[in-house]
């Protein structure tokens, strides 16, 4: 099992931001990309897929993030990508699952616990609290709900962004937690799965 994954989060409706992820497809050759959330800055559907299409990789998987409108995350079905929202996705012998937005309702967070219970790979938009959650002043702002079911089901990967300026990696008791920070500034980071995780920020 052998897989490279580029992970993307809060895009925020920069076009510009297409050529930085595109050189690091073209010099890194991921097999696929992963977007935490965020891809628009209050922008419908249509400039999400405006965004989406010009990313020169497939499959694109991902969730919607607090800053994409409700019916934004229906531009990966446009593309031909993943809409991981509540749902999984398997390649290459991994099983993807995601929850988009923030702030979790309990209804939300226990229908993540059961699609999820046995995926490898979590992606969310705001990361689970006190892992790469650290905002302005040091508060953490993260999900607690999360917190419960990262313990029950113990996934090798936990993608995240919403909180640019905790862009990290953590590896704790066998999961591997990545935040790339803002593609809007140009923060990417890079992933590979193998005999263990390999992440780090580019």
């Amino acid at each position: 099992m052998s897989l490279k994954i580029l992970v993307v989060s809060d895009i925020h409706g920069s076009i510009k931001s297409i050529n930085r992820i595109n050189a690091v497809i073209y010099n890194h050759e991921p097999e696929m990309l992963v977007v935490c959330g965020d891809i628009t800055n209050f922008g419908d559907k249509e400039y999400a897929v405006k965004i989406l299409e010009k990313i020169d990789i497939e499959p694109i998987l991902g969730v919607a993030g607090n800053c994409d409108p409700v019916g934004v995350d229906e531009a990966y079905d446009v593309v031909d990508g993943v809409n991981l929202d509540l749902d999984t996705f398997d390649f290459k012998g991994i099983t993807f699952c995601g929850l988009s937005g923030s702030k979790y309702s309990d209804e939300r967070l226990s229908q993540f616990r059961t699609v999820a219970e046995d995926a490898d790979v979590f992606v969310f938009h705001s990361p689970p609290y006190g892992y790469l959650d650290e905002a302005s002043r040091g508060k953490h702002i993260g999900e607690r709900g999360l917190l419960e079911i990262i313990a029950e089901t113990n996934p090798m990967l936990v993608l995240s962004g919403h909180v640019h300026e905790s862009r990290g990696v953590i590896e704790e008791e066998g999961t591997v937690y990545v935040n790339p920070g803002p593609a809007y500034e140009d923060n990417l980071a890079i992933v590979e799965i193998g005999d263990k995780v390999r992440a780090k920020l580019i």
